[in-house]
């Protein structure tokens, strides 16, 4: 596995900016020309397949972004498979246990560290091109491990979770926290931030990168405070959605003024 370009950003301090892809790989080489770091493959509320990965992860790779793939749910073999595609880090969602916590991390690196299933002929492995033994030793070091943090009962386990070994960033949602504290869609609520900054907190006394997802830049400077350097904003789909309402708004604004003057 070659250098993780993002992993090496965070370790030197640098806040990296990242959004889903629900949509394909035209809109992931989109969102790179257009500058963005990373971008997570979104298989937990995206349609992807497999295939669609080793596919998005071309186009990733021919604009210089990183590649995170957000798996359905907390099972091993999900994990696995995103990293066999080409994946450079796993984000795991809807974390409930202890037991859950160690089982995608060890799915997430080879022996000695973890229990990764071995197979060479993969797109992960360069198909047996690269020496496995080179390969394993690489991917360890440098595959990235996200973890969702995305309710009250997870959040109050963060320090056991963080004794955890293999963990690299904890990312908190606002949105799933919000209705974990029965204030559903209330995102910005002092209640979810409190939460979101205790947190934030233990990670980054523990050094572990610490993950966020933001709805508008002018959030930034608050959760950059908080320790917030792994930073998601939108997804390709919200991003295409709001340009495409704001500019046909925008031209009909055009074409009933005209129509006006013409009466």
């Amino acid at each position: 596995m070659k250098t993780n370009t993002l992993k090496q950003k965070l370790s030197q301090g640098i806040p990296c900016m990242g959004t889903f892809i629900r949509i394909n790989a035209m809109t992931t080489e989109i969102v790179g020309l257009a500058g963005w770091d990373f971008v997570v493959f979104d298989m937990e509320h995206g349609v992807h397949s497999v295939s669609d990965l080793v596919a998005m992860k071309y186009a990733a790779a021919s604009v210089g972004l990183s590649t995170v793939v957000r798996v359905p749910e907390p099972a091993p073999i999900h994990v696995m498979r995103a990293l066999d595609a080409g994946a450079e880090g796993v984000q795991v969602p809807q974390i409930r246990t202890i037991e859950q916590v160690k089982a995608v991390t060890e799915a997430a690196r080879y022996a000695p560290l973890g229990d990764r299933g071995s197979c060479s002929y993969t797109t992960g492995a360069q198909y047996s091109l690269t020496p496995f033994a080179e390969h394993m030793r690489t991917s360890n070091q440098e595959v990235l491990t996200v973890l969702h943090v995305e309710n009250v009962e997870t959040a109050d386990m963060i320090d056991e979770i963080l004794e955890v070994p293999g963990i690299d960033v904890i990312f908190c949602g606002p949105w799933d926290m919000s209705q974990s504290l029965g204030i559903p869609g209330q995102s910005t609520d002092p209640r979810v931030k409190n939460v979101i900054k205790k947190v934030a907190k233990a990670v980054t006394a523990k050094g572990v990168f610490m993950g966020m997802h933001i709805e508008d830049p002018s959030q930034v400077p608050e959760w950059l405070d908080a320790g917030v350097t792994y930073i998601t904003c939108g997804t390709d789909a919200g991003m295409l959605a709001k340009y495409a309402k704001r500019t046909m708004d925008e031209n009909r604004a055009v074409i009933e003024k005209w129509t006006a003057a013409k009466k």
